[in-house]
């Protein structure tokens, strides 16, 4: 095989759950190198693992240098059942000393985001109620035991690092320096800029694949972007791809209580998989968070928001 540089540590998912955002903090650091694209997702064929394939995947990290830490960040990689064998993929190509990282969030909250992401970009109805039970992805890429066990089965406990998406948010510059440490370099957390969050879902313009591969080009970011301001860039955007839709009313009482039933036993093993004593989230604040009573609904109208994790909510 040719000497490709070629990633040391993953960033897998989940979708919905700060990826862009760690994506980011993890690139304004020198002695990190990430390709312009986030998202490559090559591991989920084999075509990747040798020949032209493989040159595709290694095109991506060329411009590394040779003292840089070489990663990628796709969330396809923890989308079981749809991708299937990427941890074994990853073993063969890239050796069994990489790092993942996987980033988690309140269940309900990643599938409110992750229905507003396919909303903006024209997949599925308003209605959460019926996405949720009618599209099995839903539920199935929230079960983060599932999609992190294979990961696990590969490369040990010692070299997967998950992370839950509410201390990212409220603990940032701790939660990056732990990420640095882990994937080997030395933390700068005087480069994250906390008052910025990536990807976030409250974009006022549709989603498209075009639009996005430009805004994630390293030209467009580090050139271009910083030129134009957050409101002018938006304003292009809606010029282009036209107003994203409204955000749908939260989930009913009923989907909510689907939902955690759905996932109960995913919970539990990813409370023991994390080693916590605790819960990793607390099942009773999330069903008061997101169901209203008759009075509340009436009050918020239809088509209330989901409220924030925080004042900064970094979510992909």
């Amino acid at each position: 095989m040719p000497n490709y540089r070629l990633p040391s540590f993953l960033i897998v998912g989940a979708m919905k759950a700060g990826t862009t955002t760690l994506f980011r903090d993890l690139d304004a650091n020198p002695a990190i190198f990430l390709p312009e694209a986030k998202e490559p997702a090559c591991l989920r064929y084999d075509r990747h693992l040798e020949g032209p394939g493989l040159a595709e995947y290694a095109e991506h990290f060329r411009a590394a240098r040779p003292d840089q830490v070489v990663g990628e960040a796709s969330t396809q990689y923890t989308k079981l059942p749809d991708f299937p064998g990427v941890p074994q993929r990853a073993l063969k190509l890239l050796g069994d000393d990489v790092r993942i990282i996987y980033l988690v969030r309140n269940p309900v909250s990643r599938i409110i985001s992750h229905h507003y992401h396919f909303l903006t970009a024209g997949k599925g109805s308003s209605d959460i109620n019926t996405e949720v039970r009618s599209n099995p992805c839903y539920i199935n890429w929230t079960r983060y035991a599932m999609q992190i066990e294979p990961w696990l089965e590969a490369y040990g406990q010692s070299r997967v690092l998950i992370v839950r998406f509410e201390d990212y948010v409220s603990e940032r510059k701790r939660v990056v320096e732990r990420i640095s440490d882990f994937v080997g370099i030395t933390p700068r957390p005087d480069l994250v800029d906390e008052g910025t969050a990536y990807n976030q879902g409250d974009t006022k313009s549709r989603r498209s694949p075009v639009w996005d591969r430009v805004r994630s080009n390293r030209v467009y970011r580090s050139l271009i972007s910083p030129m134009i301001s957050p409101k002018l860039r938006e304003r292009l955007a809606r010029m282009v791809l036209g107003p994203a839709p409204k955000r749908p009313a939260l989930p009913s009482k009923e989907t909510v209580d689907f939902i955690l039933e759905e996932l109960a036993d995913e919970m539990e093993r990813l409370r023991l998989i994390m080693k916590s004593d605790e819960p990793i989230w607390d099942e009773r604040e999330t069903r008061q968070r997101y169901t209203l009573s008759p009075a509340d609904a009436g009050s918020h109208g239809t088509a209330h928001t989901e409220r924030s994790d925080s004042s900064l909510s970094p979510s992909s």
